[in-house]
């Protein structure tokens, strides 16, 4: 208990279950952020190796263009998160209600997946790409900066999906949105 004088009012708390609507908010939106960003990364024209000018865009890196797509899927998972949270969904102790349960955790764990493959794999192209990339940045683009912002929203949004996971494990004592009474 949480230190209530109170019968039962540790069924009332939900805090973690709004801190988790947070986090699963902040998540969606990063994502979202970040694939719109990466698809809309400027194109740029540099010199190539042989002294041709050579346009690159997002879509010539692999994992820029999984950047985009992982974390469109992510967001699309998160906001099945969203419903299944919000439509009070996997919080009764019934047997038939813990399929919803189940898929809110897979749920969660497949968009962890997807958005911190997708994560490293741009900062592992960065490294490999970076020559190209960073060449960007003197020619007046905006590639170069695009493609930075898009990694960091992707990072924070992969953060929050794993702060959900906490979020919603810790009992926090406090109320945010009415709770339904049988009153």
């Amino acid at each position: 208990m949480h230190g209530s004088c109170h019968a039962g009012a540790d069924d009332e708390h939900n805090g973690s279950k709004a801190v988790s609507l947070l986090f699963r908010l902040a998540a969606l939106i990063l994502a979202l952020t970040s694939a719109v960003i990466m698809a809309t990364a400027s194109s740029c024209t540099i010199i190539g190796r042989d002294g041709t000018f050579v346009t690159i865009t997002f879509k010539d890196y692999p994992p820029f263009v999984y950047l985009v797509w992982f974390n469109i899927v992510a967001a699309i998972l998160v906001s099945a998160g969203i419903y299944l949270q919000l439509a009070g969904k996997g919080e009764d102790d019934d047997e038939g209600h813990k399929l919803p349960r189940i898929i809110l955790v897979i749920i969660d764990v497949a968009a962890q997946a997807l958005l911190y493959s997708a994560t490293g794999a741009v900062f592992a192209a960065e490294i490999a790409y970076g020559p190209q990339i960073n060449a960007c940045s003197g020619t007046g683009g905006r590639f170069c900066d695009q493609v930075q912002r898009s990694k960091l929203f992707s990072l924070g949004a992969s953060v929050s999906i794993s702060l959900v996971a906490v979020a919603k494990d810790v009992a926090l004592p406090f109320s945010v949105w009415p709770v339904s009474s049988s009153d």
